[in-house]
């Protein structure tokens, strides 16, 4: 094998183990061989390495190009299929931007990826991005106005006075993170989402975050189980567990929950220190909808 592909490989061999990223979250299955894991960030996607019967060795340094060549494109799919909220798509966010779009291909065209040993009798490559960091930073839209402070409202939503928004007051400290239980409300994982209390009034979202901890922790974490010893290293010993009772908007990004609890989650969040960390983990089903963009951005 030719040394420019050997070198890239060993790397990647230590870059993408998979003790990499501990929290993986909730995994969701994109196509075929693609998968995000909704915890860490991390997009990856496995293809196998063709070859012929009579070939001496079991995959050429071409094989393997085409292989870490279709695996980003699928890659590239990916990340341009993701919801960032409940208006827009990564592809959507970048349609009027060619500079940002050309750089995120060019991102992606440069992914890690690890390339079969001469051990390995399958034959496959991965490839693998983060929806953290550069990538993070291209994606979301400057328009979002992180750390705002001003909760966004839903249509329903009716003016209350200041006494009763902090009836549960604001001295509430002890808790280390929020999980938010919407398993059965077919919920889709988004990279900026916002929590809603009935009253229709923002909780938690991005006009809460700084830019900066969106794009290195991200927004919230997606799982699929409640086990606290999965869980802790996001949300901490502590965390306030909250049920939702619906998901909003035509995508099912958004997250709703009772007046009452949103009261004791606004407060608890002005306490410590949840915010800043981003210490927030939304529990989803097993299995979430998912939608591959194939028009490539331009």
């Amino acid at each position: 094998m030719a040394l420019r592909l050997v070198l890239p490989i060993l790397l990647s061999v230590f870059l993408l183990t998979p003790s990499a990223y501990a929290f993986q979250g909730y995994v969701q299955h994109v196509g075929e061989g693609g998968a995000i894991a909704w915890g860490s960030g991390e997009l990856s996607v496995v293809q196998s390495v063709e070859k012929k019967d009579d070939e001496v060795t079991p995959y050429t340094p071409l094989a393997i190009r085409k292989a870490v060549s279709k695996a980003r494109r699928l890659l590239l799919d990916m990340v341009l299929s993701t919801r960032i909220n409940a208006k827009r798509t990564v592809s959507s966010a970048l349609a009027n931007d060619r500079l940002l779009a050309s750089q995120v291909r060019g991102l992606v065209h440069n992914s890690l990826f690890r390339g079969p040993s001469h051990l390995d009798t399958e034959g496959s490559v991965q490839v693998s991005e983060r929806f953290r960091g550069k990538l993070a930073e291209l994606i979301f839209p400057t328009t979002i106005q992180f750390q705002s402070g001003i909760p966004p409202k839903l249509s329903t939503y009716m003016e209350q006075s200041e006494t009763e928004l902090e009836a549960v007051g604001s001295a509430i400290t002890g808790y280390s993170g929020l999980v938010i239980d919407a398993r059965g409300m077919r919920l889709t994982p988004a990279l900026a989402p916002n929590v809603y209390g009935q009253d229709g009034l923002g909780v938690y979202g991005a006009f809460l975050v700084s830019r900066a901890n969106a794009v290195n922790k991200g927004v919230v974490a997606y799982a699929n189980t409640s086990d606290l010893t999965v869980l802790r290293e996001r949300v901490g010993n502590n965390p306030l567990r909250v049920k939702a009772v619906s998901a909003y908007g035509s995508w099912r990004t958004d997250v709703v929950i009772e007046s009452s609890m949103a009261s004791l989650v606004r407060a608890v969040l002005k306490a410590g220190n949840i915010v800043e960390n981003c210490a927030v983990v939304i529990l989803v089903d097993d299995s979430v909808p998912s939608e591959i963009i194939e028009t490539e951005i331009q």
